[in-house]
């Protein structure tokens, strides 16, 4: 089995980015892979979150996406809020765009599984020598700086709630897989281990790393035994680690753009390449660290 892997492409507005779109679907075609998996943050806007996946769409494969935060945040013009469209809005964007959404329904192919979730974000990644109070971190504020889910998120849940809830559905999804299943790919948005986080040394990045993921959700997939793959995004830091025969990866693009137009090499970094075969990981591209770090900020 082979797997195409990206996530975080925050797709521009006004079709500035249909480029970028076009060549990440080419790139994954020149793979032509068995499973094509996006794992969030395409656009806070779902007209272009089902344009996007609609333009992405590869015929002769699997496709699968786990909303992101980004996804998530309220459309006050639409009226919809963040737990409609985590439910409702974006399974069904999915659904017209021949995309699974991995949260709603899980994928099995023969042995193997493919489960998902948004995953949250319970402040269990803080520095804890950064002795900044608790309740800053409930408030998304630390001296003037907002981590944006602050703007953007509208349910009722507290965050170690909502992290209590996706947790409890990711469990669940596990629990009563099939019994043939061999090997689960786990996708999700927030990172399951702190070990993939980056921290900086510095303010407010590394205040933000505490709502980059849960440790809960990664103690869940290695208490399973059975999860090979952990794809997650979020961070716009590549990252791989492994864990017990678990091997974890960050997949994401991020805000940057080049200058000049040319998305080849940018996009050939971003997709990461990856087979399962036998029930063992070959990885045959994955490029680390911030790949759009030295390239313009697009927002």
């Amino acid at each position: 089995m082979r797997i195409a892997a990206i996530s975080d492409v925050h797709i521009r507005p006004d079709d500035r980015d249909k480029e970028l779109i076009r060549e990440i679907k080419r790139r994954v075609e020149e793979i032509s892979p068995d499973i094509f998996v996006i794992a969030g943050d395409i656009s806070e806007k779902s007209d272009i979150l089902q344009e996007t996946l609609t333009a992405l769409n590869l015929p002769d494969c699997t496709n699968l996406y786990v909303a992101g935060n980004h996804d998530v945040w309220f459309e006050e013009s639409r009226g919809l809020g963040s737990l409609e469209k985590y439910t409702r809005t974006i399974g069904d964007a999915c659904r017209q765009s021949g995309f699974i959404h991995l949260p709603d329904n899980v994928h099995v192919v023969d042995d193997i599984a493919f489960v998902g979730s948004i995953g949250w974000y319970d402040y269990s990644f803080k520095r804890e020598d950064l002795e900044i109070p608790h309740e800053n971190y409930v408030e998304k504020e630390w001296k003037g700086a907002y981590w944006r889910d602050y703007y953007g998120i509208d349910w009722i849940y507290t965050d170690i709630e909502a992290t209590e809830l996706f947790n409890s559905k990711l469990k669940y999804d596990l629990e009563t897989l099939p019994d043939q299943i061999q090997t689960i790919v786990s996708v999700s948005h927030h990172l399951p281990f702190k070990a993939l986080t980056l921290y900086k040394d510095y303010l407010p990045w590394d205040f933000y790393s505490a709502f980059m993921g849960a440790e809960s959700t990664g103690e869940i997939l290695l208490s399973d035994g059975r999860v090979l793959l952990s794809f997650s995004g979020h961070s716009h830091i590549r990252k791989k680690i492994e864990k017990n025969g678990l091997t974890a990866m960050t997949v994401p693009l991020g805000y940057g753009r080049p200058s000049d137009g040319d998305y080849k090499s940018l996009v050939h970094d971003a997709v990461a390449e990856i087979e399962i075969k036998n029930h063992t990981l070959h990885l045959h591209h994955f490029v680390d660290g911030d790949i759009c770090e030295d390239l313009p900020y697009s927002f």
